[in-house]
């Protein structure tokens, strides 16, 4: 038997039918029934039962709606090809089942064919297991399946199996036989699963619309049109149906009655399960209360707590794909006049502009003027839904522009970036720079931005901040009136948008509201407004100049009035805008004191529904987090800006979500996580020549390189960082990165150019004071002075920078420092400071430089002796080998002089230079070997 393929979320349902099938393996017969909705799965289980059971015979069969009256009729396809059997049957029963089989003229007797059909599967038995699979079993005959199960009971001692799936529970009572194995829908993360296999890089909100809408059903999950727009982050209402889920529910919707199927089409265009609208539609659509008890007893529908929950969201959704256009129209109009007075303003307005197919103006301006409302009950993506509407609506293409860029913004505040680009790009179409951006709040220039162009991103920012700098300075008031020409072509009266409107429910699936925004050139009631015209062209432009920096130019100015300007910001939003990057803050010693701001701002945007802001924040709080030692919570941050940036277009993001992740792994030396993000973060980045990105793949892997030893391939990637031309070149990763560079450089011998950060980053620690800047300029000096002053710059290093025992910058000072002080004999001292650099690098998972440091300190010796007692990590060879090369010999000459070939001294080479802590054979004239081989001060 071979391994048996893992279904998602199906492993209970997969052992049931394994434990059928090895029980008739080993002689004990056996069936199973499962039962479940259309595209539940139950085929896919039969399949995968079938490739468990290889080394049975398989005979299968799949019903038909045309076979359920004919008698035996599913029996004659299933046994058809065995007929060359029937005559070793016993006659009686071969007469029997020829009849049954309709080679012999008559009627079968039933006792008799379900006899010949247990010698037949006995004798099959005997040769070789048999596994029976009847598939939509609902359509088998009822003298079928009761000869099949007559069989079975008279079969336990024999190795058979018989495993059936029905799609009605109804269906069960003819297979009273068989043990009933429900197939529920998908758990939500099972669900998530099949979804992230089909399409790995889908938007969370998109995602999250696909997942409601298929409500775990396998066969939606993978035949929904994932691209459609209905299926968007902002979609609402029911969605069309490809072929193979019509085919799916065409036989179950064709089982019920038409003024069902008309109930659950008014279901379906509800979409949020409110039962007074939807008993008054239904009423008004002729459906009764029989009607009602019908869809109620069949288990289709059920009413709690004043709600209709259908338990076959599916199948109400098959019934409003599969109703005609009128029926459609009808039911949107029962709804729209079902509402409840004023308070059912909105949703009045929404179902009636459900069935318009052109523009109406009276219908655009209504759902415009009630889209704050929205928002304020429902959230920015059912405004921004509500919005897309008004404009499909809106005959002037200028004002439908508007609404776009306004239900962009809505979109973006939502986090369904996708959707957003999308429909700001739509508005760009139809109206000009100065309303789009008015409308959108200069969207185009953030979309740009974290879509990681920017160039792009610079230009557009300074367009819309000149274009918002020439509007007043407050925005537009708005209008509680419609316009005068509010009448709809469908004769119905629209309530005044200053009246109460929805229920807090209005669009289900959606954030929960961000304080209403006045969207100038959108008729809109009363809100608290985005900010003056002017601030928000001052955010623009902070915003610009983040861009420059993002690619590697800018002036480098002190961030202290920044964060001190956070507390005061009138909004989440522009405080998120005053916020610097993470790299910014860790250059100007500021990460400590700005990961509080970056706490509250992140928690206020969560508050207030802005996802997109919240993507934006979350990877710069991550760095934060991690560079103060805040080690478990940077991950889950980490984790959380992964999941939105996903498929949301966030190429700028993702690839500083990639770097950091890489970076992490370069610690704990997992090779093929650093090398996947480095790849993944190039691929977004190097397309819109993104430096920031690149400039972060190259450090990053350059890092884990010389943690893995290689610094030569460490040197060439680091050195890329300050390289003007470089594709990586960039001033402040640069600066963070000369600890590394320093080091890859001193050990390959390259010392100016070590020399020269070294130079560069003195100069910064003296502008900026950073403790980390200053820290890494005493240990660079300690790296390149000569030994008798080497002491004096480690100790000021360990002073100067960080204290915290999980500070991953001390626990490394520290590792530089015991292997200096070992390499200058000083056994004892070395331990001391490799013993809480270990400790240190393990509480922070940095295993890789853990395993560094453990080295280090194996090399000290337990119980070492003292300098000058003549003890050596050498061997006798490798001493004799070691004093030669101290005195400049080569190979060839060392090996000459001890009989050695050339590669075993190379080897002996290697092996003492490891020992020994040093980085070049020259190293070696520094060495006393006549006195413990302690490091002496080259003469």
């Amino acid at each position: 038997m071979r391994d048996t393929e893992m279904l998602h979320g199906r492993a209970r349902e997969q052992s049931e039918l394994a434990r059928v099938v090895s029980r008739a393996r080993a002689g004990e017969a056996g069936g199973l029934l499962l039962w479940g909705d259309p595209g539940i799965g139950k085929t896919a289980l039969l399949r995968n039962a079938e490739s468990d059971a290889d080394d049975f015979r398989i005979i299968a069969r799949h019903g038909h709606s045309g076979d359920s009256e004919a008698e035996f009729a599913a029996l004659r396809e299933l046994l058809t090809p065995l007929a060359a059997r029937l005559p070793a049957l016993p006659a009686p029963q071969a007469r029997a089942l020829a009849r049954a089989l309709g080679r012999e003229a008559g009627a079968a007797d039933p006792f008799l064919a379900g006899a010949a059909v247990v010698t037949l599967l006995a004798a099959l038995a005997a040769e070789q297991p048999v596994l029976l699979v009847v598939d939509d079993a609902q359509w088998v005959d009822p003298a079928t399946a009761a000869a099949l199960t007559f069989a079975l009971r008279r079969l336990s001692g024999s190795r058979v199996a018989l495993l059936a799936a029905v799609r009605d529970s109804s269906a069960t009572a003819n297979w009273p036989a068989l043990p009933v194995l429900p197939i529920t829908p998908l758990p939500d993360a099972a669900a998530r699963e099949l979804l992230a296999a089909r399409t790995p890089l889908l938007g969370a909100p998109r995602a999250a619309r696909v997942l409601r809408v298929a409500a775990g059903n396998p066969l939606a999950l993978r035949e929904l049109r994932i691209e459609a727009e209905e299926l968007s982050g902002i979609g609402w209402g029911p969605v069309p149906f490809g072929p193979e889920l019509r085919r799916a529910f065409a036989p179950a919707l064709a089982a019920l009655t038409e003024p069902v199927r008309t109930l659950l089409t008014v279901v379906a265009a509800e979409d949020r399960g409110a039962l007074c609208p939807i008993v008054a539609a239904a009423t008004d659509l002729g459906i009764t209360g029989a009607d009602w008890e019908s869809a109620l007893s069949a288990g289709l529908l059920a009413i709690t707590d004043g709600r209709v929950e259908t338990r076959h969201r599916l199948l109400c959704g098959a019934a409003y794909d599969a109703a005609t256009p009128a029926r459609r129209r009808a039911a949107h109009l029962a709804l729209a006049a079902a509402q409840p007075g004023a308070d059912g303003g909105m949703l009045r307005t929404w179902h009636l502009a459900a069935v318009v197919d052109g523009s109406d103006r009276g219908l655009a301006t209504a759902l415009a003027a009630g889209a704050p409302r929205v928002r304020a009950r429902a959230g920015a993506l059912a405004a921004a839904a509500v919005l897309r509407r008004a404009a499909a609506l809106t005959p002037d293409p200028v004002t439908a522009g508007v609404r776009l860029a306004a239900a962009a913004r809505s979109a973006w505040e939502g986090g369904d970036i996708e959707s957003a680009d999308r429909l700001l790009t739509l508005a760009e179409t139809r109206a000009g720079t100065a309303e789009l951006a008015a409308a959108s709040g200069g969207l185009r220039g953030l979309v740009e931005f974290i879509g990681g162009n920017p160039a792009r991103a610079h230009t557009v920012l300074l367009r819309d901040a000149d274009a918002l700098a020439t509007l007043p300075t407050t925005p537009l008031p708005p209008t509680a009136k419609l316009l005068p020409d509010t009448e709809t072509s469908l004769g119905v009266e629209l309530v005044p948008a200053t009246e109460p409107s929805l229920g807090t429910d209005l669009l289900p699936g959606t954030e929960m509201p961000l304080g209403a925004d006045v969207l100038p050139g959108v008729e809109l009631s009363s809100g608290a407004g985005l900010p003056a015209y002017t601030e928000r062209a001052a955010g623009l432009r902070l915003l610009a100049e983040r861009a420059v920096w993002a690619a590697g130019r800018g002036e480098d100015r002190p961030l202290d009035g920044q964060l001190d300007a956070v507390a005061a910001a009138a909004s989440p939003i522009e405080a998120a805008h005053l916020l610097p990057p993470g790299a910014q803050l860790l250059e100007w010693g500021l990460a400590e004191r700005a990961v509080e701001p970056y706490l509250k701002v992140t928690a206020a945007l969560r508050n207030s529904g802005d996802r997109a802001s919240v993507l934006g924040v979350l990877p710069q709080l991550a760095v934060l987090q991690i560079a103060t030692g805040r080690q478990e919570a940077g991950e889950q941050t980490l984790r959380e800006a992964f999941e939105l940036a996903t498929g949301a277009g966030a190429n700028a993001i993702l690839a500083e979500c990639w770097n950091l992740r890489a970076r992490l792994a370069a610690r704990r030396g997992d090779a093929d996580t650093v090398a996947h993000g480095v790849e993944r973060a190039l691929s977004l980045s190097r397309p819109h020549a993104m430096t920031l990105g690149i400039g972060g793949a190259y450090w990053h892997r350059g890092f884990h390189l010389l943690s893995a030893g290689d610094a030569e391939a460490a040197h060439r990637r680091l050195r890329a960082l300050y390289q003007p031309s470089h594709e990586a070149a960039h001033p402040t990763l640069a600066r963070l990165a000369t600890l590394d560079m320093v080091e890859a450089a001193c050990r390959v011998g390259r010392f100016d150019e070590a020399a020269d950060r070294a130079e560069a980053i003195a100069a910064w620690a003296r502008r900026s004071r950073a403790r980390w800047a200053l820290s890494t300029a005493y240990l660079c000096r300690a790296l390149l002075t000569e030994e008798d002053r080497a002491e004096h710059y480690y100790r000021r290093a360990l002073a100067t920078g960080d204290t915290r025992h999980t500070s991953f910058g001390r626990a490394r000072t520290q590792l530089l420092y015991g292997k200096w002080l070992r390499r200058v004999r000083r056994r004892r001292d070395a331990a001391e400071q490799l013993r809480t650099a270990v400790d240190a690098f393990d509480l922070i998972g940095a295993h890789a430089w853990s395993a560094r440091a453990t080295v280090e300190l194996e090399l000290t010796g337990t119980g070492a002796k003292s300098a000058g007692s003549g003890d050596t990590p050498l061997t006798a060879q490798e001493s004799q080998v070691a004093k030669l090369a101290a005195q400049g010999l080569t190979n060839r000459e060392i090996g000459a002089e001890l009989f050695l070939s050339p590669r075993t001294v190379g080897h002996h080479m290697s092996r003492i230079l490891e020992k020994l802590g040093l980085t070049s054979r020259f190293e070696l004239r520094g060495i006393d070997f006549d006195n413990g081989m302690r490091l002496i001060r080259p003469r």
